[in-house]
């Protein structure tokens, strides 16, 4: 690996149970010299559904965020194996490999601090981002109405009705002057009656055509849960604990240079390449197993034939039992043994 003295610490950012970075140099130092690329999954804001092209932040999994915890500890010379560190503020002046972040005291402190004018100021700002995405779809709208006109009429399909000319008989003239003279009765009324500020309230208000294209953003739910105080994650909720055997094989072919992403679309935990993904093809579907484990020969053969079918090999394997007698390596520990399904079609 390289030099680390002259990196600063990487921040992993823990939100909702999942390990995130948002620096786009650091994912970039993590890829280069960690082999670690993991899983973009930003979206934008109005098009949540689309799933091609995702951006930051980037999900690491637990056993990437663990060995960088282990690393950062092993080069502090502590006794313990894992630290946790809170930050306050953005000082990267502390040097090593990464600390798992974890700023909820800050939110809630952030959130009680807020005093009505800031709630006043939040609103109006929300208030205005709603107006403008409601201006923006209406000129977006009219946009694509034109368009459609303009095509039609070049293709010769539009066609122009005749305005019919209403006549409206002597009855309803009659009877529509007098519905007005009466409104303007009343409304004279409620000015002389102190009903002037009613009327100008009335006229300051939204049009129902503004108010049903502003776009607000609906909580799920309105209950007393939101009285109570949120509960802050315990620091054993914080840090990542996977299975010894899984995370003890991934720490083994990761130092033997693979990169590893997650299995779960080839029915394994880790997907193995030699190289950068986007270099290479997958070599190996990764399983780990306790050394003592049962083994069903329906997952030996169902598994061989998967990876041969996808042009992989199925990799199985286990965390050896340690020695008493012989002080042996945890990478000495791991033993891999790989099927290929051959000999049919």
């Amino acid at each position: 690996m390289a030099d680390e003295a002259s990196k600063p610490c990487i921040y992993i950012n823990h939100v909702g149970g999942r390990y995130l970075i948002y620096d786009v140099n650091d994912i970039a130092y993590l890829r280069k010299t960690w082999h670690m690329c993991g899983t973009l999954f930003g979206t934008l804001p109005q098009a949540q559904q689309q799933n091609i092209f995702l951006g930051l932040p980037l999900e690491l999994m637990q056993e990437e965020v663990r060995l960088l915890v282990d690393q950062r500890e092993s080069m502090r010379q502590k006794k313990t194996s894992i630290i946790l560190d809170w930050i306050a503020g953005s000082n990267r002046s502390l040097k090593g490999v990464a600390m798992i972040v974890n700023d909820s005291v800050s939110h809630r402190d952030a959130i009680k601090a807020l005093s009505e004018t800031d709630r006043a100021d939040i609103l109006s700002l929300k208030t205005q981002e709603q107006d403008r995405l409601m201006l923006a779809n209406r000129e977006e709208s009219m946009k694509r109405k034109e368009a459609a006109i303009e095509n039609a009429k070049a293709s010769g399909k539009w066609k122009t009705k005749p305005a019919k000319a209403s006549e409206s008989p002597i009855g309803d003239t009659d009877e529509n002057s007098l519905l007005a003279s009466t409104s303007d009765t009343i409304f004279d009324g409620a000015r002389g009656e102190g009903g002037q500020e009613e009327l100008a309230s009335t006229s300051q208000r939204t049009s129902p055509d503004e108010s049903s294209q502003r776009q607000y953003v609906i909580p799920m739910a309105s209950s007393a849960i939101g009285l109570h105080s949120l509960r802050l994650p315990r620091e054993a909720d914080i840090i990542p604990s996977p299975p010894d055997a899984r995370y003890q094989v991934y720490k083994y072919l990761q130092s033997l240079g693979y990169f590893m992403s997650p299995g779960l679309r080839f029915g394994c935990q880790f997907v193995a390449y030699p190289g950068d993904p986007l270099r290479f093809h997958s070599h190996f579907l990764v399983k780990s197993l306790q050394w003592d484990e049962e083994l069903s020969i329906l997952d030996l053969v169902g598994g061989g034939r998967l990876g041969t079918g996808v042009k992989k090999a199925w990799m199985m394997a286990g965390l050896k039992q340690r020695d008493t007698e012989a002080d042996e390596p945890e990478g000495h520990r791991v033993r891999t043994f790989c099927i290929e399904w051959a000999g049919f079609g």
